[in-house]
């Protein structure tokens, strides 16, 4: 694999942490990089802020128009190319060592075609509120895949060819853009996690993912219904539907006020030691 490594970093409105996350990009371990910001016609100073951390390695990109979430990701990547990608969140922090980590995984794993990490989770303060520990191995990654997205979009590195073989982001389920990617992936390729937490994800209580919870689940509950349709899973995977069935159920407000202690519950547990033997 070339060492070059495109890290892109999609952006609206982000002054208020950008500066923090490109540093902890420009401070990675791995130094090839090229630094891709897209910003999507942002009105807060958002790419003066990204002009002044004063690093070559950084370009700024921006579409014609303002583009929703799912194609404004898709243009960024569009504007690389590197044999491997990244991912990377405006407000999020990444730890020095994940890229390096990341691609010597993939260096070791040549079968699979994307890997995340664990996660810290911050709150808009930057205080620790949880962990975000999904399935971390291949075959738990595909066997767990319909239940939740397994991945946190902006922990994922990617091989350019594995992303393109199965057409890359696109906007056939809004928001869910992501997990869309992802299980679409993993029916080409293998999808891990490093069980390490490589990444600070800040939750933001005031942030659209957050306002519009609804949307996610329903978009979320289109994407497994799709994977669930084209098979190849067992059918008590279906069951798994009653759980964003069962959150569409419940007001707005309630799901706001359960979405970060249930995350919390489901998805910050403690590493198994099969995953760590395996990968």
């Amino acid at each position: 694999m070339s060492e070059r490594v495109a890290v892109v970093l999609p952006v609206r409105d982000g002054g208020r942490h950008i500066e923090p996350a490109l540093r902890s990009i420009l401070e990675q371990t791995h130094r090839e990089l090229d630094i891709v910001v897209s910003d999507n016609h942002s009105t807060d100073g958002t790419p003066e802020v990204a002009r002044g951390v004063g690093d070559s390695r950084v370009r700024i990109v921006r579409p014609g128009a303002p583009l929703p979430i799912s194609l404004h990701h898709r243009f960024a990547v569009e504007r690389t190319d590197s044999e491997l990608v990244a991912i990377m969140g405006a407000d999020d922090l990444a730890a020095p060592e994940r890229l390096e980590r990341q691609i010597a995984y993939l260096r070791a794993h040549p079968n699979v075609g994307l890997v995340g990490c664990w996660c810290g989770m911050l709150d808009t303060a930057g205080t620790r509120v949880g962990a975000l520990r999904y399935a971390a191995a291949p075959e738990d990654v595909r066997r767990t895949a319909v239940r939740a997205n397994p991945i946190v979009l902006p922990t994922m590195l990617f091989r350019r060819a594995a992303y393109d073989a199965v057409g890359g982001f696109r906007d056939d389920f809004g928001v869910a853009f992501d997990y869309d990617l992802v299980l679409r992936l993993v029916r080409l390729a293998g999808v891990a996690n490093l069980p390490e937490e490589l990444l600070a994800y800040r939750y933001n209580t005031s942030g659209g993912s957050f306002r519009n919870i609804r949307v996610f689940q329903r978009e979320g509950l289109r994407v497994r219904l799709r994977a669930l349709r084209a098979g190849g899973y067992p059918w008590y995977e279906w069951l798994w539907l009653a759980k964003p069935l069962a959150a569409l159920a419940l007001p707005s407000a309630v799901l706001r006020a359960i979405a970060i202690p249930y995350m919390r519950f489901m998805h910050g547990r403690a590493p198994l030691p099969s995953e760590r033997a395996r990968l």
